[in-house]
């Protein structure tokens, strides 16, 4: 019968997690022979490699790179190894239930042409039964392609050109991702019986200065996605490059002194006690990287990116 599902798992600096989710990847219902797991170390500096070795299988692919690319390079050499027909996208902290595998390939045998998802939820402590809760509202999200939990034919994914490495840092890759999925004519599904628990300790729980550069990346990134979708008034909502999210951007930016804010907060190491304004910084320090990238990357090189993006799908 051959492989059947291929769970693609990038990683990076997380043994200790990939320590409880490797062993629930191989217990599955199918037989081992008809799936397989490809985890891609992203240049990890910490023990992934043992941690693997530790739960070596036969249907255990591991693929180790040097330099750090970021998830669309990780997740585009995990495709390359997958031997399967059907690629399940799954995160190296989802800690799932003997029957996700079997469940995703039962939606693929229901419908065709679909891009499948599942629940996510999430926990700061691992479920202990093999066979944690699961409901139709439990974990319900509205990400249409969360590759933490979803699945497509490999066929289908190559058609559509793969994962666009110019993301090269967090953010957006999948997203974009998505929309070329729809431009080959993959409709969504959910199917509430696979879902994953996404363990996230209070240890692993982003702090403000952390949470800031990351939202530098997400800004540059998003600037980066409009280029590639420039005419779809989703992908500008989603990455806020609408005038209106600048506009109340300066707004709020003169309202609250956001800029000097940020940079005493930078300067002194101490967070802001507002709740609302540290989210005000987070979607300030987003918006203006996004804006900066965009003006930086000019207009020929936009509509480079945006003509090179429709030409990775193929009739």
């Amino acid at each position: 019968m051959g492989v059947e599902a291929s769970l693609i798992v990038p990683t990076r600096n997380r043994a200790d997690v990939l320590r409880l989710s490797i062993p629930r990847f191989l217990d599955q219902t199918i037989p081992q022979d008809s799936y397989e797991v490809i985890i891609v170390d992203d240049a990890s500096d910490d023990d992934t490699q043992a941690v693997v070795a530790e739960n070596a299988a036969p249907n255990l692919i591991f693929r180790r790179y040097e330099t750090h690319r970021a998830a669309a390079f990780a997740r585009n050499r995990a495709i390359e190894a997958a031997s399967g027909r059907l690629l399940v996208f799954v995160d190296d902290d989802a800690l799932v239930r003997p029957d996700y595998v079997e469940e995703h390939l039962a939606s693929h045998r229901e419908y065709d042409d679909v891009v499948v998802g599942g629940p996510i939820i999430n926990c700061t402590t691992p479920p202990t039964e093999r066979y944690a809760p699961a409901g139709r509202l439990l974990g319900r999200h509205s990400n249409p392609f969360p590759t933490g939990n979803a699945s497509v034919p490999r066929d289908t994914i190559l058609r559509a050109g793969g994962f666009d490495e110019d993301f090269s840092a967090y953010g957006w890759e999948d997203t974009e991702m998505y929309r070329r999925l729809l431009m080959v004519g993959l409709k969504r599904r959910h199917n509430w019986r696979a879902p994953i628990y996404h363990y996230k300790p209070a240890a692993h729980r982003r702090g403000f200065f952390e949470r800031i550069e990351l939202e530098k990346k997400r800004g540059a990134m998003a600037a980066i996605y409009y280029a590639k979708h420039p005419d779809d008034m989703t992908v500008a909502f989603e990455t806020k490059q609408l005038g209106i999210f600048r506009m109340l951007d300066r707004a709020a930016n003169r309202m609250f002194g956001l800029d000097r804010r940020l940079q005493a907060a930078l300067d002194s190491g101490k967070e802001p006690d507002s709740a609302l304004i540290k989210l005000l910084l987070v979607n300030h320090v987003e918006i203006a990287v996004g804006r900066r990238i965009w003006e930086e990357m000019g207009e020929a090189k936009r509509n480079a990116m945006a003509e090179a993006t429709a030409a990775r799908v193929k009739a």
